[in-house]
């Protein structure tokens, strides 16, 4: 096998000496062969790690730096994986540049990081095919980046790359694996007024208000068990403002690094959220309320139905359903025309909020029907008491626009009881309406049972 010549200082100079002069026909002593023992010993002094693998991966040579970095001699690392010692995260990488790198001179160069006995090393790897060592086989040369790395991130050498951070309208902190801020960004004084040499040194739960604080303890659990940059956490809490009891809602992501040997913990960045939060406020409230009276919808009533049918299971609370329906909204809208129903359809809006708690819940179930919801009552007779209370403010005339109008309703209402479930309590209030209609409108009717088989008569 013919090596390339390499420079070799002839034997004897020193210093400042001159060259020795060469005569006529003789060699050039800066151009010797070096043997393969040569060779093999400069490799091996090397300070960068150089490995020679098969292709399958298997480790077939490597020199002193290689032995030194992974505290493992040659003969215990013969045929072991190369691959067992890269990180999960930076496998599929490696995998792929080994695959193509067998038609390239040398192959591109790629950080990754590589597990040894003193934990996680980022590394350069350049890889170059040696097909005349034995086909497929591979030679790699790593250089160790960790020191130089985390020197460049301590001291903030990457110009740009910190201007662009603390520029930037994302707030960026390295928190440690116990959650502790190592460092922010400038946007964490910008948005919100920290000084980030008080927050530095802190927990990251005393940036966020009480309530949120299991949220972020939670987010920083689920991080600890993965969290790559394409998959991070994420949660949404509200960070406190110096100075002030006010709270901004932001989208916190964390990307767990911890294995990373220059990072050693969670990136975590945070944007506001505000004009997020409140048009999801916004589209939440239309979708559970009526867009005419305001009052929540058959949805909302349901729901909260369904919650304080729950709570009076748990406590034995008394809880009540009342259904009522205007008894000539039609007879409105066809003298009047539809605006001016829809005027007394506010104002029955209007009168159900002035006559019950603000506990309890109205709402507007569609059409001509609303709906009431009572808890935590003392008598059933105060639900007697409501009902009454509301048919009398209903008979008061009322003025809508030009126009006095008189708009009566019947009520139907029904009492929980254990077994019960929201459709029955709905259904028993609704029969009750319709005895109260029957009976000449303009008056309430407890739900009983002979209601049911005369609504199946009916039908």
């Amino acid at each position: 096998m013919r090596h390339p010549y390499l420079l070799k200082l002839p034997v004897g100079m020193v210093d400042d000496q001159p060259m020795p002069q060469r005569g006529p026909g003789d060699p050039d002593p800066l151009m010797e062969p070096l043997s393969d023992q040569d060779l093999v010993r400069l490799v091996s002094e090397l300070p960068d790690v150089v490995i020679v693998v098969d292709v399958h991966g298997r480790v077939l040579w490597g020199n002193g730096a290689a032995e030194r970095l992974f505290e493992r001699t040659l003969g215990d690392s013969f045929g072991m994986s190369g691959l067992d010692l890269v990180h999960p995260e930076d496998l599929e990488l490696v995998m792929l540049s080994l695959a193509t790198i067998q038609n390239k001179e040398v192959g591109t160069p790629l950080e990754i990081r590589l597990t040894t006995p003193n934990g996680w090393r980022l590394m350069e790897l350049v890889g170059a095919p040696v097909a005349w060592l034995e086909e497929g086989s591979i030679l790699l040369s790593l250089r160790d980046l960790t020191d130089r790395r985390r020197y460049e991130f301590a001291h903030g050498r990457d110009d740009r790359f910190r201007a662009l951070v603390q520029s930037a309208a994302v707030i960026t902190m390295l928190v440690s694996p116990a959650g502790v801020v190592e460092s922010s960004s400038g946007a964490l004084t910008r948005m919100l007024g920290h000084d980030p040499e008080v927050v530095e040194g802190r927990p990251l739960v005393e940036l966020v208000t009480d309530n949120d604080r299991p949220a972020v303890e939670t987010a920083l659990e689920r991080a600890s068990q993965g969290a790559a940059a394409a998959n991070p956490v994420t949660v949404t809490v509200s960070l406190l403002r110096q100075g002030s009891i006010t709270s901004v809602p932001f989208e916190l992501a964390f990307v767990n690094l911890i294995d990373d040997p220059t990072v050693g913990g969670y990136v975590v960045s945070g944007h506001d959220v505000t004009d997020r939060k409140r048009l999801e406020e916004q589209l939440s409230y239309q979708a559970f309320h009526d867009s005419l009276t305001g009052l929540g919808n058959r949805a909302l009533f349901q729901d909260r139905l369904a919650h304080a049918l729950e709570r009076s299971g748990r406590t034995d609370g008394r809880l009540a359903t009342l259904f009522l329906d205007m008894d000539n909204l039609k007879v409105v809208n066809d003298s009047f025309g539809h605006a001016v129903g829809d005027a007394l359809l506010q104002a029955m809006a209007a009168i159900l909020l002035g006559c019950i708690r603000k506990v309890d819940t109205a709402a507007r179930l569609g059409g001509d029907e609303f709906g009431v919801i009572v808890e935590d009552f003392s008598r059933q007779d105060e639900v007697f008491t409501l009902a009454e209370r509301i048919l009398e403010a209903c008979r008061q005339p009322m003025t809508l626009g030009p126009n006095s109008i008189t708009a009566t309703v019947s009520i139907g209402f029904t009492f929980s009881k254990p077994g019960i479930t929201v459709d029955e309590l709905l259904c028993n209030a609704d029969r009750a309406m319709y005895a109260a209609k029957d009976h000449g409108k303009d008056r309430y009717a407890e739900f009983e049972e002979w209601m049911v088989a005369t609504a199946q008569t009916a039908r």
